[in-house]
């Protein structure tokens, strides 16, 4: 089965449901037994070998049938999302969010209701189901789609899983939370929920900006594929 479609897709599934043991109540039963320490160890250690097997069965399969082709204007259209799944990339790392691991304390600062987080409270997930999304538009062959739906689609369904996790351990605290921001990107702040300043986060959007064009002009080399439009 290795080099094949069949072996991709049950990494892919694989690693679906892995991530999906976190926010179920299985996971509660299991850091109940071994501790939370232990817990996130163990999962970080299995996540990060189900993730590389899925990347390798990617790498070696074969493309398979292609359901879709785009012209030139796709690949415009990924370099633009690329930008602003790169800005959100570096939020969580760059500021307080509630809905990283292990930061439920962060659910009362004000920082993790404003900048970036005001744009979506959950800008990683975000950033992972934007690219994937733009880069399944510019590959419509078989593998491509079970891999990039795979990724997106988890991280998607991640925003939700998460947030009924963070509510059950939260409480008020979350609902609180919830009602200054929101899922769907900007959603908040075209409610008046959440206030967005574009100029308290200018050092995030400039990180953001060079890892953009750190991934974009390595990609040729890293990935085999150039980005660059025909």
């Amino acid at each position: 089965m290795t080099g094949t479609l069949a072996e991709l897709f049950v990494a892919t599934a694989l690693f679906i449901a892995i991530h999906i043991i976190p926010s179920s109540y299985l996971r509660e039963s299991i850091v109940g037994k071994i501790g939370t320490g232990a817990y996130l160890g163990l999962y970080s250690l299995i996540s990060a070998a189900s993730l590389g097997w899925m990347i390798w069965a990617f790498s070696s399969a074969p493309y398979g049938p292609i359901f879709w082709e785009f012209d030139n204007w796709a690949r415009y259209t990924l370099i633009i999302v690329m930008v602003f799944c790169s800005i959100l990339f570096v939020a969580p790392y760059t500021g307080p969010n509630p809905t990283a691991v292990g930061a439920q304390k962060k659910v009362g600062d004000k920082a993790a209701r404003s900048g970036l987080n005001a744009i979506t409270r959950h800008p990683l997930m975000w950033a992972i189901t934007l690219w994937a999304a733009a880069h399944l538009l510019n590959n419509g062959d078989l593998k491509s789609v079970i891999f990039f739906t795979g990724l997106g689609g988890l991280a998607l369904a991640g925003t939700f899983l998460i947030d009924a996790r963070r509510a059950r351990e939260l409480g008020e605290d979350w609902q609180d939370y919830t009602a200054h921001t929101s899922n769907m990107p900007f959603l908040a702040v075209m409610q008046g929920r959440a206030k967005l300043s574009l100029w308290s986060v200018w050092w995030k959007i400039l990180i953001g900006l060079i890892v953009f064009f750190a991934f974009f002009h390595l990609h040729t080399m890293i990935i085999g594929v150039s980005p660059f439009p025909l």
